[in-house]
C-alpha cells in the first residue's frame, strides 16, 4: 500500500518540468508584456504629472501685450509667404505665429494671430519634448535654453541643441513647406555609460477659450481627434463633462480647430501612438482652464552610444480643403478634411462646396457663383418642383368647390373631411404633393448653410456694393434707412438690404399659394415671411442671396406653370380686382357727381323761369244813391 502511495519518477518529472515551465512563463510575461505596459503606464503618468506641475504658474495670471512679452529672451525667427513668427529658445516652443494672407476684418489692418505665448491674453502655443522612465535622467523642459542658430524658412532647415550635462544631447530638427505644414524629428544621442529609457511626446496647449470664440452650434470649435477609424469632437462644454479621453492606434492625428482654423499634431512613426485630449481645471481664482491635446509615442531604450528619434508633423494655419487634402496624401494621414465640419448633410455639402468653388473659378466671385449654382439647383429640382407647383395649381382650381363643402359640413368636421377626400379623388389632386419643394429645401438650405459659415473660402470673400463679407450678415439696416440716418442700432435690429429684397419674394411666393382652410393657419403663415427675414437677417449674407434668388426663381416658375394651367394668379389678380373696385368706386363717384351736377342745374333753371303775374280784379264801382 505504501509502495502505491508514492508518486511514479515520471509523475515527479513531469511535474518538476511544469513547475519550471509555468515560473519561466509568469517571469516572460512579467518581463516582456507585462512590465512595458506598466512602464508605458507609468510614464504616461509623469506627462502628466510634469504637464500637470507646470499648469498653473505665476504666468498664468498675466495678460500682458504680446508685443512685450515677445521681447523677451531669444527667438528664432519663421519666415514665408504664408507664415510669419518666431520659436522661443528658451524651451524652444512654437509661441509666436500669424498668418500673413489673413486678416481679423475686412479692413485687412492686422494678421490672424494663431499661437501665442504665456502672459499673454490667448495664449497657444505648441510643445515638444521627452520623458524619462525614471527620475535619473534630465530631460528639457520649458526653462531649457536651446541653441540655434540661422532662420527657418521653407528653404532653409533649422537644429535646435540642448545637453543635459550627463552626456545625453537632444535635437529638434525642423522643416517647414510653403503653406501651414511643418515636420519635427526630435532625436537623442546618449553619450552617457548607461542605458536609458525615453517616451517621446508632442502637445498644443491652450489657456480658456480662444480669441474671437463664438460657440454657434453650426461650426464645432474645440479639440477633435481622428484615431483608430473613430472621429472624437467634443465642444469645451462637454469638456467640462467629460474632461479627459485617451486613445490608442497605429495612425491618427489630433487638433485643436477654430471656424476656420485648425493646430494639429500628426505623428509621422506608424506605431502605436497614445493620443489624448485634457481639460485641465484650474484650482486657482481667476485662472482660466487649460485645453491640452497630445502625443506620446513608444518608449525608446537607448544604450550608450546609441541614439533614437521620434518624427512629428505640425498644421498651424486655415482650414484650406484643397490643402487639408493634400496634406493627406503627403503624410499619410486618413481623414484629415474631417477638420471642415461638413455636418449631418456631408453627402450634400462636400458636392456643394465643390460646385460653389468651380462657379467660382470661372467668375471669380463667390456671390456670383452662389447665384450660377442656385440656378443649376432649380434645373436639376425641376422636375419635382414642377409636380408640386402643378398640384398647387390644381388645388386653387378647385379652391370654390373646398370652400362650399367647408360652409356646408362646418359643424361636422369628420364629414367635411369625407367629402374633401372624394373630391381630392375625383378632381386627381394629391394636396400633400405641395410640400414636396418644402422638404426638399430644408436639407439643401441647412447645408448650404454649413458651406456658407464653415469654409474659409467664403471669409471676406465680396459680392458687390456694401457686401464685403458673404459669411458675415447684411452690415446695413431698415431702421436706420440702410445708414443715411447717422445712428448705430442695436444688433438684433439689423435687417439689411438684401433681407428686406428675400421679405419681398417670400411674400410674393405666399400669395402664389393656395390659402389655408383655418383662419388661425392662414394668419401664421401670413406672418411666417416676417418672421424668417428676421431670423435669416442674423445669418451669412450668402445664404440670404441664395434664399433670395431661389424664391425669385420659384416664383417665375410656378406663375408660368399656373397661368399656362388657365389658373388665376391669386397676387396679380388681387391688384387686378383692387383696381377693379378702384374704377367701380370712381365710376359711381362719377354718376353720383354728374346726378348732384344735374340736379343743381335743375334747380337753377327752376330758379330762373318767370313767374306769372296776375292781374288785379277790377274794383267795383260803388252805387250812387
Amino acid at each position: 500500500m505504501q509502495q502505491n502511495d508514492k508518486m511514479h519518477p515520471e509523475d515527479m518529472r513531469n511535474l518538476i518540468i511544469f513547475g519550471v515551465l509555468s515560473i519561466l512563463l509568469w517571469l516572460s510575461y512579467d518581463h516582456f508584456i507585462l512590465k512595458p505596459k506598466i512602464e508605458k503606464m507609468k510614464a504616461a503618468q509623469i506627462v502628466a504629472e510634469q504637464q500637470s506641475k507646470q499648469n498653473f504658474q505665476n504666468d498664468d495670471l498675466m495678460e500682458l501685450p504680446r508685443g512685450d512679452v515677445l521681447a523677451e529672451g531669444k527667438r528664432l525667427d519663421i519666415r514665408s509667404d504664408a507664415v510669419s513668427g518666431s520659436i522661443n529658445l528658451t524651451g524652444a516652443r512654437f509661441d509666436d505665429l500669424h498668418l500673413n494672407n489673413y486678416f481679423n476684418t475686412t479692413e485687412r489692418k492686422q494678421n490672424k494671430v494663431m499661437l501665442s505665448p504665456t502672459k499673454t491674453a490667448h495664449p497657444r502655443y505648441v510643445e515638444y519634448g521627452w520623458v524619462s522612465q525614471g527620475d535619473s535622467v534630465k530631460t528639457p523642459n520649458k526653462d531649457s535654453i536651446w541653441k540655434s542658430s540661422g532662420v527657418l524658412s521653407p528653404q532653409s532647415d533649422v537644429t535646435l541643441t540642448w545637453n543635459n550635462g550627463q552626456g545625453i544631447t537632444f535635437k529638434r530638427t525642423i522643416a517647414m513647406n510653403e503653406d501651414f505644414g511643418f515636420t519635427v524629428n526630435q532625436s537623442v544621442q546618449n553619450n552617457s555609460s548607461k542605458t536609458v529609457t525615453l517616451f517621446p511626446y508632442a502637445l498644443v496647449t491652450q489657456r480658456g477659450l480662444p480669441e474671437g470664440f463664438e460657440g454657434r452650434w453650426v461650426v464645432h470649435e474645440g479639440p477633435i481627434s481622428y484615431v483608430g477609424g473613430e472621429l472624437y469632437d467634443p465642444d469645451y462644454k462637454k469638456l467640462k463633462k467629460e474632461p479627459k479621453h485617451t486613445a490608442k492606434a497605429n495612425e491618427g492625428w489630433v487638433g485643436l480647430v477654430d471656424k476656420y482654423w485648425l493646430t494639429a499634431l500628426v505623428p509621422a512613426e506608424k506605431e502605436e501612438t497614445t493620443f489624448r485630449i485634457n481639460n485641465i481645471a484650474s484650482t486657482i481664482v481667476d485662472v482660466k482652464n487649460r485645453y491640452q491635446i497630445d502625443l506620446m509615442g513608444q518608449g525608446r531604450t537607448i544604450k550608450s552610444g546609441e541614439g533614437a528619434e521620434f518624427k512629428t508633423n505640425l498644421f498651424v494655419g486655415a482650414k484650406k480643403l484643397d490643402l487639408l487634402e493634400k496634406y493627406e496624401k503627403e503624410w499619410n494621414v486618413k481623414h484629415f478634411d474631417l477638420a471642415v465640419d461638413f455636418g449631418l448633410f456631408y453627402f450634400l455639402t462636400r458636392p456643394f462646396f465643390a460646385a460653389i468653388n468651380f462657379f467660382y473659378g470661372l467668375v471669380g466671385n463667390f456671390g456670383v457663383a452662389i447665384i450660377i449654382f442656385t440656378v443649376c439647383l432649380r434645373i436639376l429640382v425641376f422636375p419635382l418642383a414642377n409636380t408640386s407647383f402643378r398640384s398647387f395649381a390644381r388645388v386653387k382650381e378647385i379652391g370654390p368647390q373646398m370652400q362650399e363643402l367647408r360652409e356646408k359640413y362646418a359643424d361636422d368636421k369628420q364629414a367635411m373631411q369625407q367629402e374633401l377626400v372624394k373630391l381630392y379623388q375625383k378632381e386627381k389632386v394629391n394636396p400633400m404633393a405641395g410640400c414636396l419643394p418644402i422638404l426638399i429645401q430644408i436639407p439643401i438650405f441647412f447645408s448650404l448653410f454649413k458651406v456658407l459659415s464653415n469654409t474659409i473660402e467664403m471669409r471676406h470673400a465680396p459680392f458687390f456694393g456694401w457686401i464685403q463679407d458673404l459669411s458675415a450678415p447684411d452690415p446695413t439696416t431698415v431702421f436706420n434707412l440702410f445708414g443715411l440716418i447717422p445712428i448705430s442700432m442695436p444688433s438684433f435690429l439689423i435687417i439689411g438690404a438684401w433681407p428686406c429684397l428675400m421679405l419681398v419674394t417670400m411674400i410674393i411666393q405666399r400669395q402664389l399659394s393656395p390659402p389655408p382652410p383655418d383662419k388661425m393657419q392662414a394668419r401664421m403663415i401670413a406672418l411666417m415671411p416676417w418672421i424668417m427675414t428676421f431670423i435669416l437677417a442674423k445669418f451669412a449674407a450668402g445664404l440670404v442671396i441664395y434664399w433670395t434668388f431661389n424664391n425669385l426663381l420659384s416664383v417665375i416658375q410656378q406663375y408660368i406653370i399656373m397661368r399656362s394651367m388657365g389658373v388665376e394668379v391669386h397676387f396679380f389678380e388681387k391688384l387686378k380686382k383692387k383696381d377693379e373696385s378702384d374704377n367701380k368706386t370712381v365710376e359711381k363717384s362719377s354718376i353720383e357727381e354728374k346726378k348732384e351736377a344735374l340736379k343743381q342745374e335743375l334747380l337753377e333753371k327752376k330758379e330762373e323761369k318767370p313767374k306769372t303775374v296776375s292781374k288785379p280784379k277790377p274794383r267795383r264801382k260803388a252805387k250812387k244813391k
